[in-house]
């Protein structure tokens, strides 16, 4: 079967997601690489500890990306158990057979890869587009030879969740770097230490 739709998959812990994000989103769909774009919160990530729920995060997500070209998918957090990419890969391809699926990753997840579950599996079934800062060369020496994947250069916000994290608990002005209507969950739902 020749694929005939190119989809992107962005996942991600979005805890909480910010401008950084957003940016990034954007400058995907700008590019027109790709038809779709699937955004996908993560709901119990294995090699990360998260800080506000799934449920949370997911709301936060579909806020922020309401009126955008992307849909936010919640099998990982519909899932049970631990979320790994493998899983998310063939839900997406059961609905979908017919497309190709390109992963979004930073440069630091290219690196370890290796450690990803059942990642062989999921290096056969996904291509992966590795977001690079300009100037930053990706170091390949430590890349699966099975991973099939391509780069793009995006001058990314310096923006971080745990960072935004801190100046929530610390009390300090968020505005510049999470959409309001995010802001305004957080401190309803006093997340992170906000009051």
């Amino acid at each position: 079967m020749i694929a005939t739709k190119k989809i992107a998959i962005f996942g991600g812990s979005f805890d909480p997601i910010h401008n950084g994000h957003l940016y990034l989103i954007t400058s995907i769909l700008d590019s027109k690489i790709f038809e779709r774009l699937i955004v996908i919160p993560a709901g119990d990530p294995w090699q990360k500890e998260m800080h506000a729920s799934k449920l949370d995060r997911l709301a936060m997500t579909r806020m922020a990306l309401k009126g955008k070209r992307v849909d936010v998918d919640d099998c990982e957090v519909s899932r049970t158990g631990p979320s790994y990419a493998i899983d998310t890969a063939k839900h997406l391809i059961e609905n979908e057979p017919e497309a190709q699926y390109t992963w979004i990753i930073g440069s630091d997840a290219l690196q370890n890869i290796a450690s990803w579950h059942r990642f062989e599996e999921l290096t056969k079934i996904v291509d992966f587009l590795v977001i690079i800062r300009p100037g930053h060369a990706i170091e390949t020496a430590n890349v699966h030879a099975e991973v099939k994947w391509s780069s793009m250069e995006i001058k990314a916000l310096d923006i971080s969740a745990t960072a935004v994290r801190h100046l929530l608990a610390e009390g300090r002005d968020v505005s510049h770097f999470i959409p309001q209507e995010v802001h305004r969950y957080i401190i309803e739902k006093r997340l992170y230490g906000a009051a």
